[in-house]
């Protein structure tokens, strides 16, 4: 062998010995500890023209989280029902207090000599009766606050003038039968002086909110209303001198939630039925049964003026 090929033996031997010793001292050394580098998103975001900070990993900012709805605080909101117990009246025009006194639930079977007893509750009534009367209603029994014919419930804002009636509202819901010819309907009575007791002489303002059996109100059908959302008929006409203004549901309901009483008042004097100067003197609401009557109850029923 030549000397040039011996040397460059040589060289390659101790080129591997070389190459071996080094890859022995990289395995067994320990890799060197590099800290994290903090990230700042702000000023990350800073670096990029237009950019926007980063969201959070976890979870929505909260200005992304939809807002809560707003549930509007109901002005004259219904008791749950309790016991259906109470006092039985059965006298023609007897009536008996409910829930504290703030109203009084009255027999009050003035059109027809048939028997009929409504048991008084806390939230309502019940009515018991077999009524067959074809030319007009045989009774009202029915849940009063304010002023009637002397009687006045505890704490009543009536008689009230007009011109500071307030927003007065009103919530009830009641049971029916299937069959018989009845209303489910406000009475309200107006007044031209702060009268307590004997007849109003202003005028009657009705609202019905079921109507069975295909019975009509006082007077003619003169047009009709948008009122607390939905659409009435409006009948007008006169009892024993009274004049008498009636707002018929369209679609019958058995619960009404803060129906809005002062705009029925503002309709009937916007039409003329009643005048501006007057006072309201008591609400009413109940059942006008012509025949049947077993059946009928307010199940809970609640008023109020401004929410009180």
């Amino acid at each position: 062998m030549g000397e040039p090929m011996r040397a460059s033996r040589v060289l390659l031997v101790a080129l591997a010995a070389a190459l071996t010793l080094l890859a022995t001292a990289c395995g067994s050394a320990e890799a060197p500890t590099v800290p994290p580098i903090a990230v700042d998103p702000a000023a990350s975001a800073r670096n990029v023209a237009g950019a926007q900070p980063l969201a959070p990993l976890l979870g929505p900012s909260p200005e992304a989280a939809p807002a809560a709805p707003v549930v509007p605080r109901l002005l004259a909101p219904l008791s749950a029902i309790g016991s259906r117990t109470g006092p039985r009246v059965c006298e023609k025009f007897g009536s008996a207090p409910v829930a504290g006194g703030r109203f009084e639930v009255q027999n009050d079977a003035w059109g027809a000599s048939t028997p009929q007893c409504t048991t008084a509750f806390d939230t309502g009534f019940s009515v018991a009766a077999s009524h067959d009367k074809d030319s007009g209603p045989a009774a009202y029994p029915s849940i009063v606050w304010g002023c009637n014919h002397g009687n006045c419930t505890r704490n009543t804002p009536f008689p009230r003038p007009l011109s500071d009636l307030g927003d007065v509202r009103s919530s009830w819901s009641v049971s029916v039968p299937g069959s018989g010819r009845y209303n489910a309907s406000y009475d309200i009575w107006l007044d031209p002086t702060p009268r307590r007791d004997g007849d109003n002489t202003g005028a009657e303002l009705m609202i019905w909110t079921i109507r069975a059996g295909g019975i009509d109100p006082i007077g003619d059908k003169t047009g009709t209303a948008n009122l607390g959302g939905t659409t009435w008929d409006v009948y007008q006409g006169d009892n024993n001198g009274v004049p008498v203004i009636s707002y018929v549901r369209q679609q019958s309901v058995r619960q009404v939630i803060d129906l809005p009483i002062t705009d029925f008042v503002h309709d009937a004097t916007r039409q003329g039925t009643v005048k501006p100067e007057w006072y309201l003197t008591n609400l009413q609401a109940g059942f006008e049964p012509w025949v049947g009557g077993n059946g009928l109850s307010t199940d809970a029923f609640n008023a109020t003026r401004n929410g009180v």
